[in-house]
């Protein structure tokens, strides 16, 4: 069967069956059209077709990042990324896995330079010596109570005691929900706040790719007095509630736990809404799993076609994974049964 890849310029341009492969709304040719406009990175678009039918596809895009981002050593090199221009731990790549390998062996074959493969949902075999490792987990979260009090009284008691302590903190604590035409300068400066202090970070995104989402995101934000403490940004999918960011001002978080408390208020809102999951995110991982939480594993590799560079990668591996060990959290009484 005849195989071709082609190469889009832009997501306009993308083959309409695109979206018929693409699993997640990040994926989606509008998503990417919001992204290619407001978080412009040399975004380039890889379809694979059979037969002139698209099977899968990704998106690949430049970028400057450290190589050793999870051993904190500054290491800045411009890689050519295959994987989402944002920080969701959405998979890379679209279509069916026994077309991965092709697709691919061809993208590494077209770009040049250090090439990063993100948020792999497992390692895959490849043609090519892709130096595959551990990256960032996702939190996700399944929901089995149909009331908030019914999910509290599914907890072991430390759990229980510790979010009934962490809500006292946000007592008075007032919020405002709007859509993200409502994103201010303000929340800009919060959300900065914690990319400076991030040690995984990849990209920082413009204050117009937060103003500019669509009107399936929401904004909400906390306030003590006319103080912003928080907020964050939401958007549903069918059953499932995704977190997609937040900003705090980190000299209160420690006296309202507003990131606890911005967490638990999502999971508040999905119970409410009838969603059957949340998806919480990379990073903080221990806030999320003492929710309930579950890891989900994510895989990268590296691969550059100059043999000693291979070889250089395949030498410091240990210091390019993430290396927190994957903890687990006895939080609920006895296994959840979906009612």
């Amino acid at each position: 069967m005849e195989k071709e890849l082609r190469i889009v310029k832009s997501p306009s341009a993308l083959s309409p069956a695109w979206d018929e492969l693409a699993v997640s709304l990040f994926q989606k040719r509008a998503f990417l059209n919001h992204l290619h406009r407001f978080n412009p990175c040399n975004q380039r678009y890889y379809e694979l077709h059979q037969n002139d039918i698209i099977v899968s596809g990704a998106v690949v895009y430049t970028l400057r990042t450290d190589l050793f981002t999870f051993s904190g050593i500054k290491s800045p090199m411009k890689m050519r990324v295959i994987g989402l221009p944002v920080s969701v731990a959405t998979e890379s790549v679209i279509g069916s896995p026994e077309h991965y390998a092709c697709l691919l062996e061809g993208i590494v074959g077209k770009e040049n330079g250090l090439i990063l493969g993100i948020n792999f949902m497992q390692h895959h075999s490849l043609p090519f010596k892709a130096r595959w490792t551990r990256t960032l987990p996702t939190v996700v979260m399944p929901l089995h109570a149909s009331t908030f009090e019914a999910y509290l009284q599914s907890l072991r008691h430390p759990y229980r005691r510790h979010i009934l302590n962490v809500q006292k903190r946000f007592a008075g604590v007032t919020k405002v929900t709007n859509n993200c035409r409502f994103f201010t300068p303000a929340h800009y400066d919060q959300y900065l706040q914690i990319m400076r202090r991030t040690k995984t970070k990849l990209e920082t995104l413009s204050f117009e790719c937060f103003s500019h989402l669509p009107a399936n995101f929401r904004l909400t934000t906390y306030f003590t007095g006319n103080q912003m403490l928080c907020w964050h940004i939401v958007c549903r999918a069918n059953n499932t509630l995704i977190f997609y960011f937040g900003g705090m001002n980190y000299a209160l978080n420690k006296q309202y736990a507003s990131y606890q408390n911005l967490l638990l208020d999502i999971l508040l809102l999905a119970i409410e809404e009838g969603c059957r999951t949340v998806e919480f995110g990379q990073t903080a991982e221990t806030a999320k799993q003492y929710l309930g939480g579950e890891l989900s594993e994510r895989a990268l590799f590296l691969y550059h076609r100059n043999p000693v560079i291979s070889g250089f990668i395949k030498l410091f591996k240990p210091l390019i994974g993430y290396r927190r060990p994957p903890m687990e959290y006895r939080v609920f009484k006895k296994i959840q049964i979906p009612e």
